[in-house]
């Protein structure tokens, strides 16, 4: 299989993260808590574009993996971003480049571990919730300076436990029709708050995620996924997350009065399928196409 062209992105970006000197600045919150608040390292994000690139077909306006296709063409290539995310000094970055790192990593391990299923069957059992998480959560997928982490680490023990932002739920792929949508973009330190808002955004958007008719409030379930981790199960303040989403007549009637129902959260696993795995998602032949695994 022809050699995947990202690789000497990969490798020369880490001279980049191990730039900027240490300064040891530590919270007791969370794993990896260490940053270099003086640094302006940051991760090369090109081998994720190339992913998105090179694997995903939009359909009403979700970016959908092509996970057969990926088995085929992508493997090489995945190995290899791991070894590179494995490799970048996380604890030398500034903590908003910290936290597109993890949000990148957690969502490109998701694709991988669907990568290396075989085939997805039975996804709602694999998946779990995050409160009684899965197979497919609880594995471990990646080790970051000697620390093996699961989905799950990154979310409770790293994400939430290290960042008071209630939007990072929106910024968490799940594999599902029902949850937010793949970001097409990379995050990044300089923009990772306000694109967390954008998808935040783009989520109560859809009526089906949050609707407010009368004095009903509609949510979808997704949101009491993440209750105990974003929300500390405290439902205050999730109604008060809710309301900065809602038009500004009903912001006090989401916020305190309002009567919340939910709408079932769809665990389905989504993915595109194509016909022939040897012509890209351009419509192009893999064979010396430039892009993603040649």
């Amino acid at each position: 299989m022809p050699k995947s062209r990202p690789s000497h992105v990969l490798f020369a970006a880490m001279a980049v993260a191990l730039a900027s000197p240490l300064v040891a600045n530590a919270e007791d919150t969370a794993l990896f808590t260490t940053y270099d608040a003086s640094s302006t390292a940051a991760v090369d994000n090109s081998p994720y574009i190339n992913m998105i690139e090179g694997l995903t077909a939009t359909q009403r306006g979700r970016p959908l993996v092509a996970y057969e296709f990926a088995r085929i063409q992508a493997r090489p290539f995945f190995a290899q971003y791991l070894r590179y995310l494995e490799g970048v000094q996380v604890d030398q970055l500034n903590r908003d480049e910290q936290l597109a790192y993890w949000l990148n990593t957690r969502n490109f391990l998701l694709i991988k571990g669907a990568v290396d299923e075989n085939r997805i069957r039975r996804y709602k059992q694999l998946r779990g919730t995050p409160t009684d998480p899965g197979a497919f959560w609880t594995e471990k997928r990646i080790r970051v300076n000697g620390t093996e982490l699961s989905l799950q680490d990154i979310e409770q023990d790293i994400l939430f436990a290290g960042w008071d932002d209630p939007n990072i739920i929106f910024g968490l792929y799940q594999g599902s029709k029902g949850g937010p949508v793949l970001p097409r973009e990379p995050f990044a330190g300089a923009t990772v708050h306000q694109a967390l808002a954008t998808a935040g955004r783009r989520f109560n958007a859809d009526s089906r995620n949050f609707r407010v008719r009368g004095d009903t409030v509609r949510i979808s379930e997704y949101f009491d996924w993440y209750l105990p981790l974003a929300y500390n199960n405290d439902e205050a303040k999730l109604r008060t997350h809710l309301a900065s989403f809602a038009d500004a007549d009903a912001q006090v009637l989401v916020q305190d009065t309002a009567k919340l129902t939910r709408r079932s959260f769809s665990t389905d696993f989504e993915q595109h399928r194509i016909r022939q795995t040897n012509v890209d998602l351009g419509g192009r032949s893999s064979a010396g196409a430039g892009g993603f695994g040649s």
